[in-house]
This record gives C-alpha cells, structure tokens and sequence, in this order.
C-alpha cells in the first residue's frame, strides 16, 4: 500500500485546526488551572503541566495519527515517517536548527527589549507559568514536566508541521511560512499579548525554516532545544 494523495488547506480550514487548540487552551489557562490550584494546592507550574497536556498537547499528538489514518494510509512506519516528514533527518537539518536557534534567541532578545521599551510592566511570565528554581524535595517536578514536554514537542511538531504545513503548501506555496505562523501566533494568544510578542521570532523563523528544509524534525529541534532549555535553566536557578 502507498500514501494518498494529500488536500489543500486554505485560510478557514486552517482557522478551525489552529482555532479549536486556541480555544482549548484559553479554557486551560482561565479555567483548568485556577479550579485545579483550588482543589490540589498544586504548585501552579505542575497545574499548567497538567492542564496543557491533558487539554491540548495530548489531543493535538492523537489528531496527528488520527487525521492521518482518515486520510486513507496505512498503518506503515515507513509511509507515516514520509507523510509526516520526519524521514530525512540529516546533517543539513541539524546545521539549520542549531543556526535558527541562535538567531531566534538573538531577535527574542530584541523583541523583549524592544517591548520593555515601549509598554510599562512588560512581563512575559504569565501567572500560570510562574516558576520558581526547584529546591529540595521538589525535583518531582521534573517528572511532570518530561511527559508534558513530550507531547507539547511531538503534538505541535506532528500534528501543525507534520500534517497541516504539507497541505498548507499545496495552498499557499512559498508564503506558506507566513500564513502558518500568522495561525500559529493565534493559538499563542491565551499566553497574553507581551508573551506572544516575545515569541514571533519562533513563531515565523522555525515556520521559515520548516519550509525550508521541508522537514518537521526542523521544528522538533528548534521547539525542543529553545523550550527544553529555557524550563531547566530556571528550574536549576541557572536563570531567573
């Protein structure tokens, strides 16, 4: 058996696929975390754990392989490695993310500068994020965040540039970057305008970059290298 032909994506289809995770995640922040802060006296960074997994990580890691079954392949290793790009790993791959990671930390940089600049209490820590260095007998933490870590990397990376970018590209061409980031800032909107500020750089470089190299492990690198490091640097009082 072989993979099917894949469909164009245009601009309202792609509004639903991005606009039901937004809308999962706003309900996470407002709602799933204060309730669960409430109820468990949980540390507030291990509420955002959860609720973000179970919410929104989790189903976007699901819809990935369940949007690619409705598509009509079969349960192949080698056809889903293909349809979801994740079959080309290579030196090129690794060169251009290590070299997009440092670029992209260079204009968050700036971005966060620039903001602090020009809005008074500039912050981009939402409260349900607030973060403290882990100290004795808190280093549990760290196996409620691998999980989580997991499905945010593999669930956005699957489902946004494995299943939707392809099909974006059918639609939109070379501006496909510019169009997939313009839906992926959306879904950052329940982070709060100053954050999301602060993230177009990811935002549309990795999108960039993705297209680029046509391969999702661009965005897997990137996303795990900029998001992994910048949680253990805080969590090991490196940063604060």
């Amino acid at each position: 058996m072989t993979r099917t032909a894949i469909k164009p994506m245009g601009f309202f289809l792609s509004l639903i696929y991005f606009g039901v995770p937004t809308l999962l995640l706003y309900i996470a922040t407002d709602y799933c975390i204060p309730w669960l802060r409430q109820l468990s006296n949980l540390p507030q960074v291990v509420c955002w754990h959860i609720c973000s997994s179970l919410l929104v990580f989790v189903p976007l890691f699901f819809a990935a392989l369940l949007f690619y079954r409705l598509e009509g392949n079969p349960w192949l290793i080698s056809v889903f490695l293909k349809r979801i790009r994740l079959d080309n790993l290579n030196r090129k791959i690794w060169m251009v993310s290590i070299v997009g990671v440092i670029f992209i930390s260079f204009l968050t940089y700036i971005f966060m500068s620039a903001g602090k600049i020009m809005v008074t209490d500039f912050s981009t820590q939402p409260t349900f994020m607030t973060m403290e260095p882990l100290q004795d007998g808190e280093y549990w933490i760290l196996l409620i965040w691998l999980p989580m870590f997991f499905f945010n990397i593999m669930g956005e990376g699957l489902f946004w540039r494995g299943y939707i970018f392809p099909r974006q590209e059918l639609k939109y061409g070379r501006f496909t970057w510019i169009m997939h980031g313009f839906f992926w800032t959306l879904f950052h909107l329940p982070f709060g305008w100053n954050l999301t500020f602060s993230f177009l750089p990811i935002l549309f470089i990795t999108a960039y970059l993705v297209q680029h190299t046509r391969s999702t492990w661009t965005d897997i690198l990137i996303h795990t290298i900029i998001n992994g490091s910048g949680f253990l640097l805080i969590a090991f009082g490196i940063v604060s």
